[in-house]
């Protein structure tokens, strides 16, 4: 069984949020962050700033390409709901 690339500690914040804010499927990380993260696919985890990620309010979402900082993805994997994702 292949597993996905992955990174330990890739973070960051987003800056530019997706359109809409439910279903949209592209973000944009912090200037010079996206090279904290794999190489595409993998899984992340996004949840609002100054909390802890818990299920109602985080989502796991599939990130299919990474292109400097800005990232396209599939929404509410893993069974996961999507949230509303803020800049």
């Amino acid at each position: 069984m292949a597993f996905d690339a992955h990174s330990n500690f890739g973070e960051s914040v987003i800056i530019v949020a997706p359109v809409p804010a439910n279903t949209g499927t592209s973000i944009q990380v912090a200037a010079g962050e996206g090279a904290r993260f794999p190489a595409a696919p993998f899984n992340c985890t996004i949840w609002p700033p100054n909390v802890n990620p818990k299920s109602p309010n985080a989502e796991i979402v599939r990130v299919t390409s990474i292109l400097g900082d800005v990232m396209v993805i599939v929404r509410a994997q893993e069974g996961t709901t999507a949230i509303n994702i803020a800049a």
